[in-house]
């Protein structure tokens, strides 16, 4: 890059316009800080946060409404007993209590969000549903954000970050029309909320092992954020995973736009599933009633894994749906959610599977020898005798999900995990300062959202909208910390600002 440099100073840099982004933003010019977000994407509505389907927050007014209201006790502790102790209880606890900040801020602009049901069965309603999508969800919270003095410079991409002499940072930017015009930023703080690493295979591999991850979310987001931390003296937290989709039943064989069709997806919702040798692994009630965490979990440590059908369930389900041919049992919550029989009745995409090499049929001797299972025939012969006896010894799945599998021909389909966002990041203490591997807070340097590896667990948490809340809690932490440091003189601070606000 050859080009001119263009130098701009200001309080606040935010780099990322996704939830945390922009929330830390608002609170920082809110606070009477100038802030300036970088945003590489050609317009704000491309991060997960303008995707999401709602926060988890407690203490609303939304909740009160409802006669529903879930307090920061409840949620809190929740949250940090699932988490095994792994994160870091004061920052979880300070997020928590920005539920009510949240959805003020939400109210300010004019974005409007509703209670939706516990679908998991975690016992409350934490979960809130926005009214509108994507640029009508997130444009709001731009048009705030300029009208109280903050500034957004789209498709300019933070390169890299600097301590400067006088302690500010120094952050290159390049424009993405323009690869050769490079712009400096000079700021006192500095938040990095980039999304965390989701377009990053090679940043997978090295915290999530040598798999094959299938996006669903922000591509964009490719660890940039996390790189430039780290360089910075970050340390780098514990917690690795990814949010995986509900859903799940998807294969980047299938191509773009087609990772989890609904005829594919059906197929592990309760039904067989088996390792690549052919063995069951996880109790497949897992992936059913808990997605988002133990069963997310247990296909993330096996990388890769497989569906069985016979004839039976599939022509079953080109008439009902998959909640009805369990006995739509009230038990299962989320199985409530799949109410609508395989499409036009037909099989939709299976040749297309078996052409692309992620689906395979034929007698369960043929299936066996096609995918080199030598202990697939085994197993399904095991399954069997469980599902007559309607209780699963090995894995302790309930008895209306045991349906046996007996007719020829079988059906095997190939999965892969698939995420709408990654965790893992940099250490923070409880105001989303970066810490050092000596447990220092660096000044100045915030990291927010994913990229905050002390505030998220893996397996992700078991309430859904967690990953969104703590998004937008984290970077209203991050942006009221760094707006009230804004003044304070370098030599003054020190390890006590950690005892601050």
């Amino acid at each position: 890059m050859n080009g001119s440099k263009r130098k701009t100073e200001t309080d606040v840099l935010v780099i990322g316009s996704g939830a945390a982004g922009m929330m830390a933003a608002i609170a920082a010019v809110k606070a009477d800080s100038s802030c300036i977000v970088l945003e590489k994407g050609s317009h704000i509505a491309v991060s997960n946060g303008a995707r999401a389907g709602g926060p988890a927050l407690a203490d609303t007014d939304v909740q009160r409404r409802e006669k529903a209201t879930v307090s920061e006790e409840i949620l809190f502790g929740h949250m940090y007993r699932f988490s095994r102790g792994t994160v870091n209880a004061g920052l979880l606890r300070r997020a928590v209590a920005k539920g009510r900040a949240v959805e003020q801020i939400f109210q300010e602009c004019g974005i409007g969000l509703r209670l939706l049901d516990d679908s998991y069965g975690v016992g409350f309603r934490a979960r809130h549903g926005f009214l509108e999508g994507g640029r009508k969800r997130w444009q709001p919270l731009a048009d705030k954000l300029e009208s109280l003095g903050g500034q957004i410079r789209l498709n300019c991409q933070a390169l890299g970050l600097e301590r400067e002499p006088d302690h500010r940072f120094r952050v290159t930017a390049a424009w993405s029309e323009s690869q050769e015009e490079t712009e400096e930023y000079i700021a006192k703080n500095v938040i990095i909320a980039t999304g965390g690493y989701l377009g990053n295979p090679s940043m997978i591999e090295k915290y999530l092992g040598k798999l094959h991850v299938v996006p669903l979310g922000n591509t964009l987001s490719d660890g940039a954020g996390i790189r430039m931390l780290v360089e910075a003296g970050g340390a780098v937290d514990k917690n690795w995973g990814i949010c995986g989709n509900e859903f799940s039943g998807a294969n980047h064989k299938a191509g773009k736009g087609n990772t989890f069709t609904q005829e594919m997806r059906y197929a592990i919702c309760g039904g067989l599933l088996v390792n690549p040798w052919g063995k069951r692994f996880m109790n497949e009630q897992h992936l059913s009633d808990m997605p988002l965490s133990i069963g997310g979990g247990e296909i993330l440590r096996e990388g890769r894994f497989y569906a069985v059908l016979d004839e039976n369930m599939y022509r079953e389900l080109q008439e009902k749906s998959l909640f009805e041919y369990y006995g739509s049992p009230k038990e299962w919550l989320a199985g409530a959610r799949n109410q609508d029989p395989l499409r036009n009745g037909k099989k939709c995409g299976l040749d297309v599977a078996i052409r692309d090499g992620w689906a395979i049929t034929g007698t369960l001797d043929e299936v066996v020898k096609k995918a080199k299972m030598p202990e697939l025939k085994k197993t399904v012969e095991e399954y069997n005798r469980i599902c007559e006896k309607k209780k699963d010894l090995a894995f302790g799945k309930a008895g209306y999900l045991l349906k046996p599998l007996e007719k020829e021909p079988y059906y095997l389909f190939e999965y892969e995990p698939s995420a709408w966002c990654t965790f893992g990041g940099v250490k923070t203490n409880d105001f989303c300062q970066v810490l050092n591997e000596e447990g220092e807070a660096l000044e100045g340097l915030y990291a927010a959202g994913v990229d905050n590896g002390s505030c998220y667990t893996a397996p992700y948490y078991d309430n859904e909208g967690a990953a969104l809340g703590l998004a937008l809690a984290t970077g209203i932490i991050a942006g009221e910390h760094s707006a009230a440091e804004r003044c304070v003189e370098p030599q003054k601070q020190s390890k006590e600002n950690t005892e601050a606000t």
